[in-house]
């Protein structure tokens, strides 16, 4: 069967799960919800990039090239912030012929969207089409980038792209960890089942909780679990200790959003027998990338951006995303504040002409520990509007159940603003009650600006000391 039939029996399968995706999609967290569709588009840009993996490099970045080029063009005539830069630099995005011709405009990063966030919506996309997705909030206060359905369409096909390189299908029976389980705006039950894929809550990690989730996993037999790193290694460990174990086989175990470390890696195929699959992006969808069938090193799609290396020290470079897949807000020249060692153009495992970043690191685990060592998983899914008076902050902790939460204020900030914040992060972090402390520190240094990655949780304390 050849490549453009096996891409026609994949849509098909889609297709005939379509509707009831759709039917389910109001019922799910704002990040499945808008992610998980399988309409035109998603299918369009899957059957491409199964085409488009066996390109030769030339070929590849002949197409970056043209889609850099129709990016920048439609930047210049839409975006004010692109607009305006362009002016200044005498750039003429017509004019682009190679790769390098974007190396004369200046690097973005997360400080200047928020700075002239209004300028950088596009023009000639109406409003009403958009889709917000914030940030997880690792550099400070969380930031909304919109896109339209196209955009999460093309990123979902990505992704499914990306995990069926270890066999996993949209109908794959899978169980997702969230740190919080949605009904609206409330937080609900710790766990939720739709159809082929179940939710498990990951601040339900204690005893009782994780009875009941291994029996759900034996009655329920998924395919593949899906989470942060440290969430899937916080559970493997409780597994272990509990001696608990699965009457089943799974297919492996997908992670993403921050860093997975050997040891983590270790740990969950020593409880469950599979290995451990990365998947790395961001929601300012400039770069994805994530491993092979053959190797975990990073290969970015070059379909989906362009990837640039900042040189920062020593063999650290940052790297640097100008991506295609979002034309409602655009990126370019957008500094990331991932880091990795080297790069090069094509994977001696796999075969494919992509960039592969080795030793990449992104964020570190956000997780908090509580008085008794027990780990909260940290994914803060907060109001925009729980921020007023503040400019950033920051989750700080040394001693086990005490956590200072530093807050760089904003003129307008008054003492019930840092109340009302930590009443919210109470919420998405301790909902059993488990007993964490906060403080509160007033940062006075307003200078917020840093080519460093801020992480929202500074955590000092080792996590491998608490899931012996």
């Amino acid at each position: 069967m050849g490549t453009i039939d096996v891409i026609k029996k994949f849509i098909e399968s889609t297709s005939v799960i379509e509707m009831a995706v759709r039917e389910v999609l109001e019922r799910l967290p704002l990040r499945f919800r808008y992610g998980i569709s399988y309409g035109p588009t998603f299918r369009y840009w899957l059957g491409f990039l199964k085409e488009s993996e066996k390109w030769d490099r030339e070929r590849l970045e002949a197409y970056q090239v043209e889609q850099m080029r129709n990016l920048l063009i439609h930047a210049g005539r839409n975006v004010p912030y692109y607009r305006k830069v362009f002016n200044e630099y005498g750039f003429r995005p017509e004019g682009v012929q190679c790769l390098d011709d974007i190396s004369v405009l200046p690097y973005i990063d997360r400080a200047t969207v928020k700075e002239n966030y209004n300028e950088f919506m596009a023009e000639n996309i109406p409003r009403t089409g958009l889709i917000p997705t914030a940030t997880s909030g690792t550099t400070g206060i969380p930031l909304a980038i919109y896109g339209t359905k196209e955009t999460e369409e093309k990123h979902w096909a990505t992704i499914i792209d990306l995990w069926s390189r270890i066999g996993y299908h949209p109908a794959s029976r899978a169980i997702f960890f969230e740190a919080n389980i949605r009904e609206g705006k409330k937080v609900g039950l710790p766990y939720k089942k739709y159809g082929n894929k179940m939710i498990l809550s990951s601040n339900y990690f204690i005893d009782e909780w994780i009875d009941r989730f291994a029996e759900m996993m034996n009655k329920f037999r998924p395919e593949y679990l899906i989470g942060f790193p440290h969430t899937l290694a916080t559970f493997s460990s409780y597994m272990k200790n509990k001696r608990k174990s699965l009457g089943f086989g799974l297919k492996g175990a997908i992670v993403y959003a921050e860093n997975v470390y050997d040891w983590q890696r270790e740990m969950i195929r020593d409880v469950f027998g599979v290995g451990v699959f990365g998947d790395y992006g961001m929601v300012e969808k400039v770069i994805h990338g994530g491993g092979c069938e053959h190797s975990a090193v990073s290969h970015l799609y070059p379909q989906y951006g362009i990837t640039e290396r900042a040189h920062l020290h020593d063999s650290k470079h940052e790297l640097v995303g100008t991506g295609f897949v979002n034309y409602a807000m655009p990126l370019v020249r957008y500094r990331t504040g991932d880091v990795c060692e080297d790069m090069k153009k094509a994977c001696p495992k796999c075969g494919r002409n992509f960039d592969i970043a080795y030793n990449l690191t992104g964020r570190m685990g956000d997780f908090l520990i509580d008085a008794e060592g027990r780990i909260i998983s940290i994914y803060l899914n907060l109001d925009f509007k729980i921020f007023e008076g503040i400019r950033k902050f920051q989750l700080f902790q040394e001693i086990p159940g005490e956590v200072e939460m530093r807050i760089w204020p904003d003129v307008l900030f008054k003492n019930e603003d840092a109340d009302r914040l930590i009443n919210e992060i109470r919420k998405c972090t301790d909902p059993l009650g488990r007993g964490v402390r906060f403080r509160t520190e007033a940062i006075e240094d307003r200078d917020l600006r840093s080519s460093a990655k801020y992480r929202m949780i500074d955590q000092r304390l080792d996590i491998r000391i608490f899931l012996a």
